[in-house]
């Protein structure tokens, strides 16, 4: 999981300072990883250490073997039986299967995690701060008969040397060991009552989705984990385009000028139209069902 920060667009007078001060400073240890995105957003991830990544290797190493044990005392058998002369080709097989493919396959189809990793809390992700994919995952996992020589005494010999914690396989694939931290964002709740919902006669036939207005909900009640400039960059984007899915016709600097408010409008108009359609609808069914007295009373 990773922590996010906005920032403001530096100038290049800053940066150059910047950059003068932290190349005379000397570089520390540090488990912090920090990834700066193009939309100057620093994503922030702690790494996972030799220890806590040992622990998830000798976890899976202990689920292979079980695997294995199970292969050569039930699968093998069996196979002799219905292919003679064939078991032990097929029993080579499934080893190599059961050393390369278990990484290879939990890793690049299960989000970076084995089991080993899950139990322990920490991921595989690329270094630029997103997901593992496949191929990656193949390369990462072909270099580890490197390390693993002298009991992957070559892997930790290489994390130790290196600032991302980083073995061969993971300098190879480009992948780096993170720790998953649950990260609760607080909410701060939106006053509807204050906002005015968007004119009727302003906006088309067009109904936005209830993802969208969940995704609204979501934004709004966490604006101000983000600064002031960049989330009226992000409110104005979607902003702009629900003003074109609904033809709005009422004041363009209420999208362009105030694109979080005229956010919150939408999301007011529409979840609390919803709402009432629903009630129509319920009041009429137990109107026509023989309860309407007690609407009229």
């Amino acid at each position: 999981m990773a922590t996010v920060t906005s920032k403001v667009e530096p100038t290049q007078t800053s940066t150059v300072y910047r950059e003068e001060v932290f190349a005379n400073q000397p570089q520390k240890l540090s488990l912090e990883m920090q990834i700066e995105t193009p939309e100057n957003v620093i994503l922030t991830y702690q790494l996972a250490g030799p220890a806590q990544r040992y622990l998830a290797y000798l976890i899976d190493l202990l689920i292979r073997m079980v695997t294995m044990f199970g292969l050569l005392m039930f699968v093998t058998p069996m196979l002799s039986m219905v292919l003679p002369g064939t078991a032990l080709g097929l029993f080579l097989v499934m080893m190599f299967l059961n050393t390369w493919g278990y990484y290879t396959i939990s890793e690049g189809f299960f989000k970076g995690q084995s089991i080993g990793k899950h139990v322990c809390g920490i991921r595989v992700i690329r270094d630029g701060g997103y997901p593992i994919t496949f191929w990656p995952a193949v390369l990462r996992n072909l270099v580890r008969s490197a390390d693993s020589i002298l009991f992957y005494g070559i892997g930790i010999t290489s994390m130790l040397l290196t600032r991302r914690f980083q073995r061969l396989g993971d300098l190879a694939a480009g992948t780096v060991v993170i720790q998953e931290r649950s990260v609760k964002l607080p909410r701060k709740p939106v006053i509807l009552d204050k906002i005015k919902p968007l004119d009727k006669n302003d906006i088309g036939s067009f109904l936005p989705r209830d993802e969208v207005l969940s995704l609204i909900d979501e934004f709004i009640g966490r604006r101000h984990v983000l600064t002031y400039e960049r989330g009226h960059a992000l409110a104005s984007i979607l902003a702009q385009n629900l003003a074109d899915r609904l033809h709005y016709t009422g004041d363009p600097q209420k999208v362009t000028h105030y694109p979080m408010a005229f956010l919150a409008a939408v999301y007011k108009t529409f979840s609390f139209s919803q709402e009432e359609e629903e009630q129509e609808v319920v009041s009429e069914y137990l109107k026509q069902a023989g309860f309407g007295e007690f609407f009229d009373e």
